[in-house]
């Protein structure tokens, strides 16, 4: 079966993500707090990225994954930085978000697997650029972190930010792209697929400099 490049280069996009788990597991019982629920949510992006690849290697579809994966990304990262940001409203209220957030993309989600589901895609999104800025303004206010360069969750923060300030941009057109053209449509994924890479190598640098206990 013949593959185009672009095809290629979005199947091959899991080995940052399989680099930063291999890296999660070296480093798991050195870390701890956000940086352990980092690694978790790895390993789930992980087994996710295997289960897609073999369903879209089979012709099979695989967008109901979609609303799944994102409840259980957006949870394990609204968990991650309500342990970093100390958030009482966080961590009081996470699960009650997270339950918000999931009848939302249930809903959206309803009958409709044929399409992305961009909804709960823009609002994660949305949600997580907040929680990234809240952390580089309580970092820059306190003054804490002496060197940035060293500081895991900068990385973290810095993956997480640009990936999803391009992601909202994608989720908002996607639907209308997937009508309009399929080859834009296609580089459109080998863009996201490239900013999925430079997250997860910023989470396997950001474990790498990571602290021991």
């Amino acid at each position: 079966m013949h593959y185009s490049n672009e095809q290629l280069i979005i199947l091959f996009a899991f080995l940052p993500v399989l680099m930063a788990a291999i890296t999660a597991a070296f480093k798991l019982k050195q870390v701890k707090g956000p940086l352990k629920v980092l690694c978790l949510s790895i390993f789930f992006a992980l087994f996710v990225e295997i289960i897609t690849r073999i369903l879209w290697l089979l012709n099979k579809p695989n967008l109901f994954i979609l609303p799944i994966y994102v409840v259980i990304e957006l949870g394990l990262l609204l968990w991650m930085y309500s342990l970093v940001l100390n958030s009482s409203f966080l961590i009081r209220n996470k699960v009650w978000l997270i339950l918000a957030f999931t009848v939302l993309v249930a809903c959206d989600s309803y009958f409709k697997f044929e399409v992305v589901h961009s909804v709960g895609r823009i609002i994660e999104s949305a949600i997580v650029i907040m929680l990234v800025v809240a952390y580089f303004y309580k970092t820059f206010q306190e003054l804490k972190v002496q060197d940035l360069w060293q500081e895991p969750f900068f990385w973290i923060s810095s993956g997480l930010l640009l990936f999803f300030s391009v992601n909202i941009l994608i989720y908002i057109f996607v639907n209308f792209l997937l009508l309009y053209s399929k080859e834009l449509n296609h580089q459109i994924w080998v863009v996201h697929s490239f900013l999925n890479a430079l997250l997860y190598c910023s989470y396997s640098l950001a474990l790498w400099i990571s602290p021991k206990n």
